[in-house]
């Protein structure tokens, strides 16, 4: 893990520093890995990202914590 990838799990709560290390180390499945960015983009909060509004984001059809209908 390098040394801005290091800062950014630092910085994280406790609870998503698991999931980000394993991302950064390439141990996480893509599901993961877009789980981890969608958090890290919204401050770590999930319903930020069940409520993102960036629909230019090319994985906004593919985040977490969505709302089936």
């Amino acid at each position: 893990m390098n040394e801005i990838a290091a800062e950014r799990v630092a910085e994280a709560p406790e609870s998503i520093q698991g999931i980000l290390t394993r991302c950064y180390n390439g141990k996480c499945s893509p599901r993961a890995a877009i789980k981890a960015f969608c958090l890290q983009c919204v401050g770590y909060n999930r319903q930020d990202v069940t409520n993102c509004t960036a629909l230019g984001c090319p994985l906004h059809q593919y985040r977490p914590f969505q709302v089936k209908g």
